[in-house]
């Protein structure tokens, strides 16, 4: 399965702050690039990703292609990362690791995702992956731009 990592200093902010704004699931459609919308009868203003929980989004990719995901936070550990993985979407795996670190000038983000195309890997590298590249960059953008103390 292809593995992406974005690292991203957010400068001036502790742990404890990356990690709660990242936490709270009304940020989520504020740092993703495209636009998402919640299913079912989860508010995502109130949204606070707590383990075990799980929610459902509509994804549209390219701005126009509906992609419905069931995600799950599997864990929560420590105030330093947790996982949510896809129970049913758009790909045949998709688990995703938010880490925070404690650095000088700020706190280390990183995105860690792990995926597999319904298609296979031919898929995966003739769209998939830079898409992900692609999605993932503008996060960690948008998240420098909501959080950098500078």
């Amino acid at each position: 399965m292809p593995t992406l990592e974005k690292n991203t200093l957010i400068k001036g902010r502790s742990c404890a702050e990356v990690f709660d704004f990242c936490l709270d699931g009304a940020n989520f459609p504020k740092i993703f690039p495209e636009r998402v919308t919640a299913l079912g009868k989860i508010d995502i203003a109130d949204l606070r990703i707590e383990q075990g929980r799980e929610f459902r989004f509509r994804h549209w990719m390219f701005g126009f292609i509906p992609a419905n995901w069931t995600v799950r936070i599997c864990e929560v550990k420590d105030g330093r990362h947790f996982i949510d993985e896809m129970i049913k979407g758009p790909l045949r795996a998709f688990r995703h690791e938010h880490r925070v670190e404690a650095v000088e000038g700020g706190t280390l983000y990183t995105d860690r995702v792990t995926y597999q195309a319904i298609g296979g890997a031919a898929l995966e590298w003739l769209l998939v992956d830079a898409y992900m590249n692609r999605i993932f960059a503008a996060r960690h953008r948008n998240m420098r731009q909501l959080l950098d103390i500078t």
